[in-house]
Formats: C-alpha cells, structure tokens, sequence
C-alpha cells in the first residue's frame, strides 16, 4: 500500500493541506494547517495504512516530516 502524503503549506495568504496536488482543507494559520495534516495522518494510521506529515515553513522549505503507520525502511531518527 502508497504511503498517503499531506503536505502543510502556505499559499495566497492562507494555509493549505495537500495531498496528490489536490486542496484537502485551508486554514488562517500556520498551526491550524499542521494540526489538521497531522489529524489526517493519523487518520489513515488508525485505518492499518501508511502516511506522511510534511509541514512547510513560510518560506514554502520543509521544516519536519512525520510519518505515520509501519515504514518499511529502517532509517534512524
């Protein structure tokens, strides 16, 4: 099974979660936005499934990712 990528995200002003190019949900803040990718991550964690939080900076650079669910790759930290 893909793992299921959400990306938090700035964009016109507003932050966005995405996921495969599509919106999922858009939010006034920065916190906002990653708490609700997280939710989503989690989401498909609790359905057996693998997935990634990937949170953005203002600038659009990736600050952290999180993944969710058993990662077949064995790699620290």
């Amino acid at each position: 099974m893909p793992r299921k990528v959400f990306h938090s995200v700035p964009s016109d002003g507003v932050w966005k979660v995405r996921s495969n190019g599509r919106t999922i949900s858009q939010h006034r803040t920065q916190r906002a936005s990653e708490k609700a990718a997280i939710r989503a991550s989690r989401r498909i964690e609790s359905k057996g499934g693998m997935a990634q939080a990937v949170l953005h900076k203002s600038n659009n650079r990736i600050r952290e990712e999180r993944t969710y669910g058993r990662d077949p790759r064995r790699s620290r930290g």
